[in-house]
């Protein structure tokens, strides 16, 4: 075995590396055919290997010492490049440029997707934005509205206070007119009381008065029928009532020393006399009269 092994080193080695290098071709021509530039020629290193070396009958030849040189590396035909084969549908060959296409629809994907994201948030705050200016807008429409009404009630108010003022002013005024027309007249009547008073002061000194009293006592006398218990020194106090014009309307008694007999003839002689004498002076007629009756004896 040593021995075998020693005589078919070398044939194995160069095998093996044939094999390696042809696996390469393959390999460099299946990446030139997926790439655009033309495919470097390779050199190709071989070991030649003479039949006569290999075993005959059982028997083992030794391989001759020299070592034969391969030849200077031949520029490998370049071959047509095959038609692509159409990818299929539903599993498409994973090739470099197949994950390349693949990458970038995924960068086209995410890009799209950054951009409709972008937009989403673009949409989002025009939305936010329009809705914080809605909402400034109507607060400020119903601070707005608050103001007129405040605005509105302020005038309102000093509206009705001029009014209440103007309503009490005039009410004062003319409560001070009324009271001043009325104090006027108490000083107008007072001062025509006061001159009826001095002008009845007057009369009476003058002796007027006594002549009218003198003429209204007569006339009861003169109508009175004295009852047989009448004595001498009657004296009776008479408050009669009259009409304008002299008509007697009502006769009290007041102060009398005579009995009730005495009274009623002095009641009966008043009406009797009805109408009374005018005083000689209009200014002189009194409603009220007080009259002393002292009939003579």
């Amino acid at each position: 075995m040593p021995g075998f092994a020693r005589q078919y080193l070398k044939p194995l080695i160069g095998s093996a590396g044939l094999h390696v290098l042809v696996l390469l071709v393959l390999a460099g021509t299946a990446l030139r055919w997926n790439s655009s530039e033309p495919p470097e020629p390779l050199a190709i290193e071989g070991v030649i290997v003479d039949e006569s070396t290999l075993p005959r009958e059982g028997k083992l030849i030794e391989p001759p010492p020299e070592v034969v040189e391969a030849p200077p590396p031949q520029p490998v035909a370049e071959e047509p490049e095959p038609e692509p084969e159409p990818e299929p549908v539903e599993e498409p060959a994973v090739t470099p440029s197949g994950i390349e296409r693949a990458a970038q629809e995924e960068a086209q994907r995410q890009l799209a997707a950054e951009r409709a994201a972008v937009e989403r948030r673009e949409r989002e705050a025009r939305e936010r934005a329009a809705a914080e200016q809605k909402r400034i807008e109507e607060a400020k429409r119903l601070q707005e509205e608050e103001a007129a009404r405040k605005k509105a009630e302020e005038e309102e108010r000093r509206r009705r206070e001029a009014e209440e003022a103007e309503a009490k002013r005039k009410a004062e005024e003319e409560k001070a007119a009324l009271e001043a027309k009325r104090r006027a007249q108490r000083e107008a009547d007072l001062q025509r009381q006061l001159e009826a008073e001095e002008e009845l002061a007057a009369l009476g000194r003058s002796g007027v008065m006594d002549t009218y009293r003198s003429l209204l006592t007569q006339t009861i006398e003169r109508n009175w029928i004295r009852p047989a218990s009448a004595g001498v020194g009657l004296k009776c106090e008479l408050n009669v009532t009259q009409a304008p014009g002299g008509t007697v309307i009502d006769v009290k008694i007041g102060t009398c020393n005579g009995d009730a007999a005495v009274r009623e003839s002095i009641t009966n002689a008043v009406y009797r006399s009805s109408p009374l004498p005018a005083p000689g002076d209009p200014r002189l007629f009194e409603r009220r009269l007080i009259i002393n009756f002292e009939p003579k004896d």
